[in-house]
């Protein structure tokens, strides 16, 4: 009795141990579609429905299913990249990364690309840091980098999941491009020509004295430097150095006024 009763339990041991060892879910075992997992499928709809936060939470929890859902990685890397969606340059650079490995599409041209404009704009945000070792002129070099990286971001993101999407303009976009066309059309060109009205004679003006322009100033606040003033001032950075001789522009002070040219 005793034997066969250790029998039984070394028989139900063996099969729990089997039973625990083999992972039979199907988005794991490769038996399903990650692309048709339910928080997958969630999480593409809310980031079409332009809902970000929403898309991230659905994506996360894809990941909690199957931790090897390369375009679950790709989805979380895209929209963390983009700085009008919810931005975490060091999640999009992991996520990309990850999809890359598990995919294995080592020369994916844009998710190469956004990895090296998320990377860029991670040593921008830490630049206080990297210039410790780092030579001015290095720096400028790939803020200038960063920049033009920057605006290819959100275009390059959009390719991965509109390529095949078709915009449709509206009638009233269409009527006025068509009125345009048809005022701006030649003689002859087989295009009704829109009936141009007659101008007005009106006295010529006399030219009035210019007014003496006063100098402008700005007051720095927290987190000013002087390449984001001269941006939104539509300066150069030149000019407003220019502008500012003697200028410590590693010690800018929160509250002091500069002179914008």
């Amino acid at each position: 009795m005793s034997h066969r009763f250790w029998n039984v339990c070394g028989g139900l041991l063996l099969a729990c141990v089997g039973w625990v060892g083999c992972d039979e879910r199907p988005w794991v075992s490769g038996k399903a579609d990650p692309k048709e997992e339910n928080n997958y499928r969630q999480a593409e709809a809310y980031q079409r429905m332009n809902q970000y936060p929403k898309a991230v939470e659905y994506y996360q929890r894809a990941l909690d299913v199957n931790p090897r859902n390369a375009d679950a990685h790709l989805g979380l890397g895209i929209i963390h990249s983009d700085s009008a969606k919810v931005p975490e340059y060091g999640f999009a650079y992991y996520h990309l990364r990850r999809y890359i490995s598990l995919s294995g599409k080592t020369n994916d041209l844009i998710v190469n690309q956004l990895i090296r404009a998320t990377g860029l704009r991670l040593a921008e945000l830490h630049a206080d840091t990297i210039g410790k070792i780092q030579t001015q002129g290095q720096l400028e070099q790939m803020r200038r980098e960063n920049d033009e990286l920057r605006k290819s971001v959100l275009s390059l993101s959009n390719q991965l999941y509109s390529a095949n999407a078709r915009v449709t303009a509206p009638a009233s976009l269409i009527a006025n491009s068509t009125n345009s066309a048809m005022a701006m059309a030649p003689r002859g060109s087989g295009l009704p020509a829109k009936a141009s009205e007659p101008t007005p004679r009106t006295a010529p003006r006399t030219a009035e004295p210019r007014k003496a322009s006063t100098p402008k100033t700005y007051t720095l606040k927290s987190g000013d430097t002087l390449a984001k003033i001269a941006k939104a001032q539509g300066i150069t950075l030149q000019q407003l150095q220019a502008a500012n001789p003697g200028l410590d522009t590693r010690k800018l002070k929160t509250g002091a006024d500069i002179r914008i040219p």
